[in-house]
């Protein structure tokens, strides 16, 4: 248990001390494993696909239209490349 001086500063006892080093032991534990949890790779690539998903999805399921014909555009505009640089080469 802490003392107090007649200064007003606390002095603390070595159980003190322990207690505080085994709660600062306790959350420096916890978020190590918070931190461990978020870089799994099968987490990483969860969140990624939500991501990926809420581009394409509302929030009540329904397709985003302009953005799947903007990526489908866009992926199509990718493919006339290649095919054009493909057949330039010829």
């Amino acid at each position: 248990m802490s003392q107090h001086s007649a200064a007003g500063t606390t002095h603390r006892t070595p159980g003190d001390i322990e207690r505080d080093i085994e709660a600062t032991r306790a959350r420096l534990a916890g978020t190590i494993d918070e931190i461990s949890d978020r870089v799994k790779p099968a987490n990483v690539v969860a969140e990624l696909k939500e991501k990926a998903r809420a581009q394409v999805v509302d929030e009540h399921g329904a397709l985003r239209i302009e953005r799947v014909g903007a990526a489908a555009a866009a992926a199509a505009s990718a493919v006339g490349l290649v095919v054009l640089r493909a057949v330039r080469r010829k």
